[in-house]
């Protein structure tokens, strides 16, 4: 096997286990647990990492290459205010739900050194929301916002919306959810002139494919 083959296997792996494992804790996660959420044997899984300390790193690069991967602040002019927006709505999903905030804890309480990446990539994406929101409004089509109270309700909403509990609460099925959630951070964002001409299909699309993959997992 190459190198390109081991590292493509390498991510799928990872991939796998953050997938499956986004309920349980990663750090007082047994190695055979690990093994079996990768659909590999324990023997195979040390074949590609080399401890489990590996794993728990490359875990936390996929957070944060995500993090930072997804430029907000983009100067490109054929990239509109409106597309990064929606950008940033569909980061926001996927954060929230692939690493929710018993994951964050867990790295905070038991291994200090990785939970200082994941702060690194959090102030990194902060500070390209910060500019988007900035630029939106100097260009008149955002309101102007507190970006740091902006992002807190996304992660504090779209936390509770991710919760199953919440969902039965209240009769909510989740794809209506995320569409009312978005739909309500559209309206306190962007200007109704822009909020008129805004395709709004990719998102939609982006809500539903979401659900239909991950709504039994929640």
């Amino acid at each position: 096997m190459n190198e390109d083959q081991r590292d493509k296997t390498c991510r799928e792996m990872i991939y796998r286990l953050v997938i499956r494992a986004r309920k349980d804790s990663l750090i007082s996660m047994r190695a055979e647990d690990m093994a079996k959420f990768m659909d590999v044997s324990k023997v195979t899984m040390y074949r590609y990492f080399s401890s489990k300390e590996e794993i728990l790193s490359l875990v936390i690069s996929a957070y944060t290459d995500y993090m930072r991967n997804m430029d907000m602040s983009s100067t490109d002019e054929n990239e509109a205010i409106l597309e990064r927006y929606q950008k940033s709505f569909e980061q926001s999903l996927m954060i929230n739900y692939y690493f929710p905030e018993h994951f964050l804890n867990d790295f905070k309480a038991y291994n200090p050194r990785l939970y200082e990446e994941i702060v690194d990539a959090q102030q990194f994406r902060f500070k390209q929301l910060g500019e988007l929101y900035r630029i939106g409004a100097e260009q008149g089509i955002f309101y102007p916002v507190n970006s740091a109270i902006f992002i807190l309700d996304d992660e504090l909403i779209l936390r509770r919306i991710l919760d199953p509990s919440f969902l039965v609460q209240h009769g909510l099925p989740l794809e209506k959810a995320l569409l009312d959630y978005y739909e309500m951070q559209k309206r306190k964002l962007i200007r109704e002139k822009h909020l008129n001409v805004m395709d709004n299909s990719r998102i939609e699309e982006l809500i539903r494919s979401f659900v239909a993959k991950n709504s039994r997992n929640l």
